[in-house]
């Protein structure tokens, strides 16, 4: 199976979650999507992760919110202009949610990471309901109907742990605790793999456990995981899909192109009356677009 650069990264994201607590004891701001390319950053895409060791961009790969920051997608999804701007907003209101005193990871033992990781990832999750009820309000239903579609397609199997995707499908708890089992003998097999690289104190020799770790390991992810779903499930969530988009891969990453949401936008558009507003706006959810 040919891995998309964004989707390589996601899924490597996913799996460096699982395995916080030994990436971290390795220490470093590094990790790739560093630095301030975060929700409110100018330029270039999604910040990303920043590694788990230190202080990073936004909120982890593959939101929809960090999607709507590449030219292609707000293409895709004919975005106008004070769309982008009230967008802009939600970023960078996003951004100061998220800038509180981020932990230290390499000061910490292996039990207070687990904590603090956990603790990080109930935040992510608060945050994402929000910006997920945010971009509902903001974007016309056409819109934010194609734009799950483009976050599942990036998602790949990783979709199957977000909360609609499993509500939608009709996952039974038996299901999910099999989902979990599949990721938690996977970072078993990767957690053991770095364990003994670590010992060596060698980062090169790390680097290539990481790498051998990390060969097959779509492949293996996606077909357990797959098992676990009936054939009507499996339908469906092809068909949550939507049709084939491109992605496109820009070298250093994804996004650029319109600065991203907190750099320049777009200018002044037509007003937008907002949920159930009137006048020019949208008049809520499920009402037209403005002729």
């Amino acid at each position: 199976m040919k891995l998309t650069r964004l989707t390589a990264l996601v899924l490597c994201v996913a799996v460096m979650a699982l395995i916080a607590s030994d990436v971290s004891a390795q220490g470093g701001r590094g990790g790739r999507g560093g630095g301030g390319g975060g929700f409110g950053g100018r330029g270039g895409g999604p910040g990303g992760p920043g590694g788990f060791g230190g202080r990073g961009g936004g909120p982890g790969g593959g939101g929809m919110l960090q999607l709507l920051r590449i030219d292609e997608v707000r293409t895709e999804l004919d975005l106008m202009d004070d769309q982008v701007q009230t967008l802009e907003k939600v970023g960078r209101d996003i951004v100061e949610e998220m800038r509180g005193d981020m932990p230290n990871f390499r000061d910490m033992s292996d039990e207070e990471r687990r904590e603090a990781f956990a603790k990080m990832q109930e935040m992510r999750e608060k945050v994402e309901k929000k910006t997920r009820e945010q971009l509902e309000e903001v974007l016309f239903p056409e819109q934010y109907d194609r734009l799950k579609q483009i976050n599942i397609q990036v998602q790949g199997i990783n979709a199957l742990r977000d909360a609609e995707v499993v509500k939608e499908l009709g996952l039974s708890d038996e299901q999910k605790e099999k989902i979990r089992k599949v990721g938690e003998n996977l970072r078993d097999g990767i957690q053991e793999k770095i364990a003994e690289a670590r010992e060596s104190g060698d980062r090169d020799k790390m680097r290539e456990a990481m790498q051998e770790a990390f060969a097959g390991m779509q492949e293996k992810l996606e077909t357990e995981t797959l098992a676990v779903l009936t054939s009507e499930q499996k339908k469906k969530f092809e068909e949550m899909k939507g049709k084939p988009f491109e992605m496109p891969e820009r070298r250093g990453g994804f996004g650029g192109g319109r600065g991203g949401f907190g750099g320049p936008g777009g200018g002044p558009g037509g007003g937008r009356g907002g949920r159930g507003g009137d006048g020019g706006g949208r008049g809520g959810r499920g009402g037209g677009r403005p002729e």
